[in-house]
């Protein structure tokens, strides 16, 4: 079948007239309702735009609304400060824990090394497959 280009272009433009009737009824419509037409409504939204003294206006208002709002919170903890003489009982402390950790682990060593502990045990059982 062979398509008329012709005939597709003579519907293409009796369409388009006949969209651009009913976008003037559509207005007319709406103007009659208090609405306001739709410019263009293929174009999608219209770009809005503000003048200098409404953006100045915004701006001050919204300064004043972030320094209400920092006004009310509070100011940080200041940051605490150890004195060396605290740092150094503290170290003296933390000292005197490890020394009797490693004493009592010394005290564990020496108690399992009287009874035989594992190492005992392990060189009776290489022995005892030397011996076989």
């Amino acid at each position: 079948m062979r398509t008329d280009y012709s005939l597709l272009e003579a519907a293409l433009i009796g369409y388009q007239h006949q969209r651009e009737l009913l976008a003037q009824k559509i207005a007319e419509i709406q103007e009659q309702l208090g609405n306001a037409p739709d410019v263009d409504s293929d174009d999608g939204p219209r770009k809005r735009s503000m003048n200098t003294a409404a953006r100045k206006r915004i701006a001050l208002a919204q300064k004043k609304r972030w320094a209400e709002y920092h006004k009310t919170k509070e100011a940080p903890a200041k940051k605490r400060v150890m004195s060396a003489e605290g740092r150094e009982r503290i170290a003296e402390a933390t000292r005197k824990r490890w020394a009797e950790f490693r004493a009592a682990k010394e005290a564990a060593a020496a108690k399992a090394g009287k009874k035989g502990g594992r190492g005992a045990k392990k060189a009776t059982e290489g022995e005892v497959e030397d011996a076989s």
